[in-house]
């Protein structure tokens, strides 16, 4: 079944995008920069610079998933993507290196 099927108004359709695209975004950014940082730090980068580093890059990723989640055509793929981006960041949270 297609989510056109299913979400029949186009201002439903864009608060779902909308929804996914920046409190979902912004979600998937801290979660890349948490592990992000984690690695870089546990690679051997000090840590203080490993936050730093993962921290900037992580406004680079928040405006990467903005524009792919305005320019995906199926909505589907966009909360799959974000559900599955969330659940994997969410995973290797408790992985990563503890303590300084």
């Amino acid at each position: 079944m297609r989510m056109k099927d299913l979400v029949r108004s186009p201002r439903l359709a864009l608060c779902l995008r909308l929804v996914a695209a920046v409190p979902g975004g912004y979600a998937m950014a801290a979660a890349a920069v948490a592990v992000c940082a984690g690695v870089l730090a546990h690679a051997g980068m000090a840590r203080s610079e490993a936050v730093v580093l993962s921290a900037m890059m992580g406004f680079v990723f928040y405006l990467l998933w903005l524009l792919w989640a305005f320019g995906v055509r199926s909505l589907w793929r966009l909360w799959g993507v974000l559900l599955g981006g969330l659940a994997a960041g969410t995973a290797l949270l408790p992985l990563m290196p503890q303590g300084a």
